[in-house]
């Protein structure tokens, strides 16, 4: 059985989240992510409320939008995996003698 296909809503939500990364700082507004998108500000900010509803994004005090700190750790975690996985490799490589490009 074939996994139903995800809505036009919230696929535009999950590209909604996507356009968050590289906006921690100082966040992003729900009207740029609107014209990104050529979506009404009330449906982005719709998308932006449901990701904040969920942990995974959060509106700044000066009312800009970004990941949420929780989202942030949870791909950091994924960084360290693939580091140490890489650590990994390089030590079993290094033993038996494998230069490490």
């Amino acid at each position: 059985m074939r996994a139903q296909e995800p809505s036009k809503t919230q696929l535009r939500g999950y590209e909604t989240l996507k356009a968050l990364f590289g906006h921690e700082l100082d966040g992003i507004s729900c009207q740029a992510l609107a014209d990104r998108f050529g979506t009404q500000k009330a449906a982005t900010l719709r998308d932006l409320q449901a990701l904040e509803t969920a942990g995974l994004a959060e509106q700044l005090p000066n009312k800009r939008w970004r990941i949420s700190p929780a989202l942030g750790r949870e791909v950091l975690k994924i960084f360290n995996n693939v580091n140490q996985a890489a650590d990994r490799l390089k030590e079993t490589a290094s033993r038996y003698g494998i230069p490490i490009l």
